[in-house]
């Protein structure tokens, strides 16, 4: 049992946020048994606190990002689909080496805690291989996939990609259902009887789905092409049976009113990625229509398209960009929708995303700044400056109540101060 002793900033919901001064953050076995003002807890709890200079907040939830594009993440501009052909595929087509693999999945993890993402959902390559060293290496909950590639697509990664269910499935049974996703790279790369098997497979194994949806114009109007039995995007996906509660579907930037309302029906999630939209002049997501419809969102920093793994530069890019357009985004919003909202995308919310009584006891440490006194001021000091700047603000990474960061180093094996 470690008793903590920190200001304290745990997000509640999407409008509210509990901020303590003097706080005290008590983890047992690896999950938060309390928490409240310092001077409450140690009154039943008087052990000697790890005292900590700076702010807790629960770790970050990145639920869309290529653990295999993060070597060349923000290095190239261009539109979407060149973009991929050019340079995204080539750089994917590499993890068929092992040891590339193996070291690249190394360093992605470390630059994530380093930044303070506890969990998230990871693309890999079409290799399984690859997959299975994302999943051995990774440090926090991850939910990871294979992208399927059938279609349209480099024959290198089409004859690699594992496909069909009996691949699929012993793929997901050796990383585990909870961290296995099924991953149609997106509809321009498999062809409608492989969405459907693909669907049909989710369904019956009760995995995650994730898969990009209406990324660019140019994308949707090449869907329309080689689709054109579907209503629209979202419908060649329904028609798979891809969608449902436990979907994540990346950017949704160009949906009719008619595809907002059939993801609000199928319970699906939206990553809102507006670093990567940024990077790629995808275009804006809708944040008033996805409030319309109460279709829910995460953060996500979509990297390698997003700059920078930071979901403090994530955050950042989302209050800039649709404060741009006269769309208000709050500081407890933009907090939520980068921790508690991601691990409710994930099926996570029971266990993961703020600081609840129960939860794991994964946080990040961050700098007090000059402006503590008011929360929301702190906060927006905090997302200030570069994406390299952010990328290293984090001060530590807990967990499960152990530190595994301190400023951006790996910390010592042992736990801090065990009572």
């Amino acid at each position: 049992m470690t008793l903590f002793r920190a200001a304290i900033l745990n997000p509640i919901d999407v409008r509210s946020w509990q901020f303590l001064e003097d706080g005290g953050l008590l983890v047992m076995d690896g999950r938060i048994h309390a928490l409240g003002r310092f001077d409450d807890l140690v009154k039943n709890y008087p052990w000697e606190p790890v005292n900590l200079d700076g702010v807790i907040l629960p770790g970050f939830a990145d639920i869309h990002i290529h653990w295999v594009q993060h070597a060349v993440r923000g290095r190239y501009a261009q539109a979407l689909l060149p973009w991929l052909a050019a340079h995204i595929w080539p750089e994917e087509a590499r993890y068929a080496d092992t040891a590339l693999a193996q070291q690249r999945a190394e360093t992605f993890y470390d630059d994530c805690l380093t930044a303070g993402t506890v969990m998230g959902m990871s693309y890999s390559s079409p290799h399984p291989a690859a997959a299975h060293i994302a999943h051995a290496a990774r440090r926090g909950d991850w939910i990871t996939g294979n992208v399927v590639m059938t279609a349209n697509a480099p024959a290198d990664l089409m004859a690699a990609s594992a496909k069909s269910p009996a691949d699929l499935a012993s793929l997901s049974e050796a990383i585990g259902r909870a961290h296995y996703a099924v991953t149609p790279r997106f509809a321009l790369n498999c062809a409608a009887d492989d969405l459907a098997a693909l669907g049909t497979f989710a369904r019956h194994e009760g995995l995650a789905v994730q898969t990009h949806l209406a990324e660019s114009a140019a994308e949707v109007r090449e869907v329309e092409r080689l689709f054109p039995q579907a209503l629209d995007y979202t419908d060649v996906y329904d028609a798979a049976g891809l969608l449902g509660p436990r979907t994540v579907l990346g950017h949704c930037l160009h949906l009719s009113q008619r595809e907002w309302s059939c993801l609000k029906i199928r319970g699906c999630w939206i990553a809102h990625c507006p670093s990567s939209n940024e990077a790629l002049d995808s275009g804006r997501f809708d944040l008033a229509c996805a409030r319309r419809h109460g279709v829910p969102f995460a953060l996500a920093s979509d990297v390698g398209a997003g700059p920078s793994h930071s979901m403090l530069h994530v955050m950042q890019r989302f209050r800039r960009q649709h404060q741009a357009a006269s769309v208000r985004v709050d500081p407890e919003e933009t907090l939520f929708r980068a921790t508690i909202a991601g691990a409710r995308a994930m099926g996570r919310g029971a266990v993961a995303g703020n600081l609840g009584v129960g939860k794991r006891g994964d946080f990040v440490l961050m700098p007090r700044g000059a402006r503590l006194q008011s929360p929301q001021s702190w906060f927006e000091d905090l997302l200030d400056g570069t994406a390299a700047e952010l990328e290293r603000r984090a001060l530590g990474t807990w967990i499960s109540g152990q530190q595994i960061f301190v400023g951006g180093r790996p910390a010592l094996p042992e736990p801090l101060m065990p009572c």
